[in-house]
């Protein structure tokens, strides 16, 4: 399993996007496994209904149910805000469990999303300070620094980039199974 997590707009959805389609991982994103919470309490993001405050023994139970008959071997889960639920979802999985923290540059990031979303670099910037201030990234620097397997800077270039996630799974993945996965 591989767990993803970082900062806005670093490109956690494009290292799951890639582990699944070059790679044949199943790409789990964790607002889905949270929807499914009864725990907790419910809220909204971007649109999406999820819990916070929820019983983290729930949610690994959740994740213990997610493979299925015929699923590829490697299970990407993006993307994960909270460092203590990462920490006990790796510690909890049968198998080998990684951490990956993607992040890039404030300006970098903003230049993504102002490309990507067609917006102003204020209301980018804007966008993304604010997902920063509810995920509490800066808050849990130091915690991620010490949990995390992977820290990828990604202020490069997109093969670059790839290249980094393809050594890390690389790493990962015994002999036996590459094959079938490139």
């Amino acid at each position: 399993m591989i767990l993803l997590a970082g900062t806005s707009e670093s490109g956690k959805s494009s290292a799951g996007a890639h582990l699944a389609r070059d790679h044949r991982a199943r790409r789990v994103k964790i607002r889905s496994i949270l929807a499914e919470l009864t725990s907790g309490r419910p809220v909204t993001h971007e649109g999406v209904p999820m819990r916070e405050g929820f019983d983290h023994q729930e949610f690994l139970i959740l994740v213990r149910q997610l493979p299925e008959p015929g699923d590829p071997r490697v299970l990407v889960i993006e993307s994960f805000i909270d460092a203590d639920l990462a920490e006990a979802t790796k510690r909890a999985w049968s198998g080998p469990a990684h951490i990956v923290f993607i992040t890039a540059t404030r300006a970098n990031r903003i230049t993504r999303l102002t490309t990507a979303a067609d917006l102003s670099r204020a209301e980018a910037a804007a966008v993304i300070d604010g997902k920063d201030a509810r995920k509490r990234v800066m808050q849990q620097w130091h915690q991620w620094r010490s949990i995390t397997d992977d820290w990828i800077d990604n202020d490069g270039d997109y093969p670059t980039f790839l290249t980094r996630l393809d050594a890390v799974l690389i790493r990962l993945t015994p002999d036996t199974m590459r094959e079938e996965m490139m």
